[in-house]
Parts: C-alpha cells; sequence; structure tokens
C-alpha cells in the first residue's frame, strides 16, 4: 500500500508541474500576441513611399554610342543626366568610369572603360 501511495503522489507531483507549464505557457502565448498586435496598430511615421519618374524623352541614349552608353551607363544614369554634364577631358572621365566600377560596383569590365569613355567624349564633342 506504501507503494501505491508513493507513486500517486508522484504523478500528483507531476501533475502538478505540467498545469503550471501549460499555464506558463499559455500566458507567454498571449503575451505574445497582444505585443504583436500592439507593434503591428503602431504606424510608422519614419517612412513614406516615394515614387521617382525618369523624365522621358532623356531617359536613354539615342545617336552616336547610344548601345554602348546604353547597356553600361542606364542601369543608374539617364542619358540627361550625362548630357547635363560639363565638357570634361578624357582623363577626368577615365576617372570617373573607373570610380563607378570600383566604389559602386558598375557591371562592366575594366576593359569596356576605354570604349565608354571615347563615348562620353565624343557625345561632349557633338554636343558643346
Amino acid at each position: 500500500m506504501a507503494l501505491n501511495m508513493s507513486i500517486s503522489q508522484s504523478h500528483k507531483g507531476n501533475r502538478t508541474m505540467t498545469k503550471k507549464i501549460v499555464v506558463g505557457l499559455t500566458v507567454s502565448v498571449m503575451a505574445a500576441g497582444f505585443i504583436t498586435i500592439a507593434i503591428a496598430a503602431t504606424p510608422s511615421p519614419m517612412f513614406k513611399s516615394e515614387s521617382v519618374k525618369i523624365p522621358v524623352p532623356g531617359a536613354y541614349f539615342e545617336g552616336t554610342d547610344a548601345t554602348v552608353l546604353n547597356q553600361n551607363c542606364a542601369y543608374c544614369h539617364s542619358a540627361g543626366f550625362v548630357n547635363r554634364q560639363p565638357a570634361l577631358p578624357a582623363a577626368t572621365w577615365t576617372i570617373e568610369v573607373s570610380k563607378m566600377k570600383v566604389a559602386f560596383g558598375a557591371p562592366y569590365s575594366k576593359a569596356e572603360i576605354p570604349k565608354i569613355v571615347a563615348a562620353l567624349v565624343a557625345r561632349q564633342q557633338t554636343a558643346h
């Protein structure tokens, strides 16, 4: 009889511990749900959606060496932006085009830089 009683008491202790764990988990889940709802309901004033339109015409290059410039420069720069740059010598364009490759990761190879520079210089000579 003593053996049966101690087994019953042992199971009773496990049930109590199980109840405490279940109650603790239930409270934790409910608290997490309330926190999630509170965060989702709070508006974020820091960020707002913006829309930017690249002016057309002027977004892509046309005319002499347009293909070279559209393939290598139009990822980031509109033709209008490039065409508004002051007339620069080839050495300065080489520095600028190399900077776009090294510092900003432009998607052209270093071997293409002279071709891009030549296209920019030729474009500026006809425009200015």
